[in-house]
């Protein structure tokens, strides 16, 4: 249970991929935090002479996973998902080649040899605060090659995005990663008027503030994922904000506030669906053609606005699109569930422990309902369910909670 335990299974995972050849499909997320994680391996691996081959997924989806596991032939690295999801990638494997998931969120134990999960909390490093995706990819990237600290800064790019700074400053392994990139002289620290450390990227010449960087990439990520976003979102970890990016991440704002306005009004006119604990809601098409990432973004937006209840758990419900880039169509009708927390409750969490996180909550209630689970934190987490399931799911998370307050 340390570090040192966690790079020793990074190297093992190294000595896999290598014995297996010299190509590698990635998968990765289409968030700040995915996005620098496949920044930092693409970038790592090709130096060590591996053929890349980059896959942007949103969620770790039995029918997703099934088709990577059947269509891609080379060894299979997973990065910023994957971890709790580690049974239903073993079932998608069948024993077929290696594969690897390097993550920060809640893991399962994989029940097929061949798939190795090199999660962080396995080794007592909190995906929560203490070690982001992007910076469990920066340490990687290190075993591969020491000559891979010039991706430290990526690393901390991510962990910003992931908001492992909302506490005032970044601690544990992913100030490591910070210290190594302030070193080099690629980000520059500051401490504002509140004590909090304030993060700016020097790489590219004039000081960017990390913060809205990351953003800006989330949103490629997001609202462009069906599009070329998620290209865009990886070269500006690596280029800095292009022309190219900065004109694409114009368009996609636009049609971002468009939608969030217009779901904005509505539930200030309309309110939300409301049990004891939660206050939940459904964007149905109306996010389209944006990612499903987005309805996280939106309920994380509004998560302390003044028509918001602080003290219950926010849900927001986004219909999938049957297309995958890169992996064609699948035959499903089915919803992306997203929970964010108000400041108060998220408190109450994390801090006072007098209620119960959703990283508990969600896998519970989607198992009970029939829903895919992966990357949960007790702040942020998210499932897919079955269009006409939502209520079945609400249910089953207000039951969840009564159950575990009565346990107090």
């Amino acid at each position: 249970m340390s570090k040192e335990n966690f790079l020793k299974e990074i190297r093992k995972g190294i000595d896999r991929i290598r014995a297996a050849g010299s190509e590698i499909t990635l998968v990765h997320h289409n968030d700040a935090d995915g996005l620098t994680s496949a920044a930092v391996l693409e970038t790592a691996l090709t130096r060590a002479n591996f053929s890349v081959q980059r896959i942007c997924i949103e969620r770790v989806h039995p029918p997703t996973i099934t088709r990577i596991h059947d269509d891609f032939t080379t060894p299979i690295l997973y990065v910023d998902l994957g971890a709790q999801a580690a049974p239903e990638i073993s079932v998608a494997n069948q024993g077929r080649r290696t594969t690897l998931i390097l993550d920060h969120h809640h893991p399962n134990e994989p029940t097929d040899p061949k798939v190795l999960n090199i999660a962080t909390e396995n080794f007592g490093l909190s995906g929560d605060m203490d070690i982001s995706a992007s910076t469990a990819a920066y340490f990687f990237a290190l075993e591969l090659d020491a000559k891979n600290q010039d991706l430290a800064y990526i690393g901390v790019l991510g962990a910003v995005g992931d908001e492992h700074d909302r506490e005032g400053a970044l601690i544990k392994e992913n100030r490591d990663a910070l210290m190594d990139a302030v070193e080099q002289g690629h980000v520059k620290i500051e401490v504002n008027a509140d004590g909090k450390e304030e993060y700016s990227l020097t790489r590219f010449g004039d000081p960017i503030p990390m913060a809205p960087l990351a953003i800006s990439i989330t949103t490629l990520g997001g609202v462009g994922y069906y599009s070329d976003g998620p290209d865009l979102g990886v070269r500006v970890c690596l280029e800095g904000l292009f022309p190219e990016a900065q004109k694409r991440l114009e368009e996609l704002r636009k049609i971002q506030q468009k939608a969030y306005e217009e779901t904005t009004e509505r539930l200030k006119r309309d309110g939300f669906y409301e049990t004891k604990h939660i206050q939940w809601f459904t964007v149905g098409e109306d996010f389209s053609p944006m990612g499903v990432k987005i309805i996280g973004e939106y309920c994380w937006d509004i998560r302390n606005e003044d028509f918001i209840d602080p003290e219950k758990y926010i849900v927001g419900f986004q219909n999938m699109s049957p297309k995958i880039p890169n992996l064609g169509t699948f035959d499903w009708s089915q919803t992306k569930v997203s929970m964010r927390l108000p400041t108060p409750l998220e408190q109450k969490i994390l801090v006072d422990k007098t209620m119960p996180g959703l990283s508990y909550l969600v896998p519970e209630a989607a198992r009970q309902v029939g829903g895919s689970i992966d990357a949960c934190h007790d702040y942020t987490a998210a499932t897919i369910v079955d269009i006409g399931k939502e209520e079945a799911l609400i249910s089953a998370m207000d039951k969840l909670i009564q159950e575990e307050l009565e346990k107090k």
